[in-house]
């Protein structure tokens, strides 16, 4: 009875047509907050405000359309996701984030970038296009971190309580989780390294503060590290970036390394440090696997490092290097940061060889021209004022150039890299020939009994159309053939009496060659 009267009231709250999941969404949210008032999870005060929630956003959402109304659907259908568990922490923090996407989708358009909003606490949500405004817990941890070191301690207090209020608390552990799909992820999902920033954050803020209760539950926070976030590898534990994935991450490592060093040192857990150095050394076991030799892998997949993270490393390992003059970590950074001055090497591979457009058969049309690159790069070819681009990563990679309309000739090229950080390498290239196919095909062939063999050169075409040409008294017949590679055979099929043959071969250009075959007769 509550589900249906609360539909009616939103149905009532907004004309026009339902938009296409939002009354389901609505229903399921509507069904989850009966069933945490009714398992006492809820209160009846909650449940009526998150209800009051649900009523604002939807009607809100009636009147959109185009990138906000996607985005705020979104959010709705992640809140409608976890109506099985509504529990006091989780539904506050849903529908907080509901209440935060309604407001700023119902009066601004929705971001073209990256952006961030504060609520009236400072708890911070990170817009994903499509996605809409979400909690994001390393950027909240960032938050709390910014605010200790503001030394204002009413403001940090205020945050802290504030995200303290969305922790989810299970098995003695408090959790701060993401209710978003992503990367192959069902929502709730945690960060390990999130869950280390936070630590460090609540421990510094403890300090500032002297409230020695943000300390126990800093403690509570770092119990969720041990709880699944982290992987145990031959080299030693590896910290769970996402808590779905086991994509070995460098920075979430380093990052988490430092976070639970500040954390171990504030709170005094022996056991938050055993794992950080134990951390450190698998770290150190694995950190040349990260190098290519002129730039930083983001993971062990040997993907490179967008600048922002290869530049956040560099930072992560300074901070290493100062704590632990003894490791790599200096002369890493130092390399690291040398990559970002460096600029890419190209080198080419073997030359395409002369170019034929005319005709546009798909055969010689375009340049295929082969490269190695040592980063990731974005590698231009330019000729005749006419230029080929894209995106390459290390390796081995091949740009396509097309000479349009250009006429035959030979046309000096270039080759130019330009990496993430915006160094630039040029080289010459060889001089890419255009020619166009004008000249029929040369072309040998010869008849054993009714079997035809045939080879032809023409640089310009990948195959002859054929056809056999036969004449006897006053009768003219045409074997016709078809396409047909460059060299080959067949059996002919004769038709009875004895005649004069000849072979035709035209290339694609539509030029014929004629090769007399002599007195043909069927068998």
């Amino acid at each position: 009875m509550k589900r249906a009267a609360l539909l009616a009231a939103l149905l009532l709250a907004a004309p026009g047509a339902a938009r296409s999941a939002a009354p389901g969404d609505v229903t399921l949210a509507g069904r989850g907050l009966d069933r945490a008032l009714a398992n006492g999870s809820l209160t009846v005060d909650e449940a009526s405000a998150y209800r009051a929630d649900l009523t604002s956003s939807y009607a809100t959402l009636r009147k959109l359309g185009g990138a906000r109304e996607q985005n705020l659907a979104a959010v709705l259908h992640d809140v409608a996701l976890q109506w099985r568990s509504y529990t006091s922490a989780r539904a506050y923090a849903l529908f907080s984030m509901l209440q935060v996407n309604g407001a700023y989708f119902g009066n601004r358009a929705a971001p073209t970038g990256r952006t961030d909003v504060a609520d009236a606490d400072g708890v911070v949500y990170r817009f994903f296009p499509g996605q809409g405004f979400q909690l994001h817990p390393l950027a909240d941890a960032g938050a709390l971190n910014a605010a200790v070191a503001s030394k204002d301690p009413d403001r940090t207090e205020h945050l802290a309580l504030a995200l303290l209020d969305r922790g989810v608390g299970s098995d003695g552990a408090l959790h701060f989780e993401y209710y978003f799909p992503f990367g192959g992820g069902r929502p709730p999902w945690t960060s390990g390294m999130a869950q280390a920033v936070m630590a460090q954050a609540f421990t510094r803020a403890a300090a500032l503060t002297g409230d020695t209760d943000l300390l126990g539950e800093a403690v509570s926070i770092f119990h969720a590290i041990p709880l699944g976030l982290v992987k145990q590898l031959a080299q030693g534990p590896w910290i769970r970036l996402y808590s779905f994935d086991s994509e070995i991450v460098l920075n979430a490592q380093l990052q988490t390394i430092v976070s639970l060093e500040d954390y171990a040192a504030g709170a005094g857990d022996t056991a938050a440090a055993t794992l950080a150095a134990k951390m450190l050394a698998s770290a150190q076991t694995l950190l040349p696997r990260f190098d290519s030799g002129y730039w930083s892998f983001y993971s062990l997949a040997a993907d490179e490092s967008p600048l922002e993270y290869h530049t956040y490393v560099v930072q992560l390992l300074n901070k290493l290097a100062q704590r632990h003059p003894e490791g790599p970590w200096a002369k890493t950074s130092a390399r690291f940061s040398l990559y970002l001055r460096q600029p890419p090497i190209l080198k080419l591979g073997a030359p395409p060889g002369t170019l034929y457009p005319r005709p546009a058969d798909g055969y010689k049309d375009v340049a295929q021209i082969r490269f190695w690159l040592s980063k990731r790069s974005r590698v231009t070819v330019t000729a005749a004022g006419r230029p080929a681009s894209g995106w390459y990563s290390h390796g081995w990679h091949t740009v396509t150039w097309s000479p349009g309309s250009l006429r035959p000739g030979s046309y000096p090229a270039t080759g130019q890299a330009v990496d993430l950080a915006g160094n630039a390498a040029s080289i010459a290239l060889p001089p890419i020939q255009v020619a166009w196919d004008t000249s029929p095909p040369a072309l040998t062939a010869s008849v054993t009994g009714s079997r035809l063999s045939w080879r032809g050169t023409d640089p310009g075409t990948p195959w002859l159309d054929l056809r056999v040409l036969l004449s006897g008294s006053s009768l003219h017949r045409t074997l016709f053939l078809g396409r047909r590679p460059l060299a080959g055979s067949v059996t002919l099929r004769l038709p009875p009496g004895r005649w004069s043959a000849a072979l035709v071969a035209a290339n694609s250009a539509g030029r014929r060659t004629r090769v007399p075959l002599g007195t043909v007769a069927a068998g």
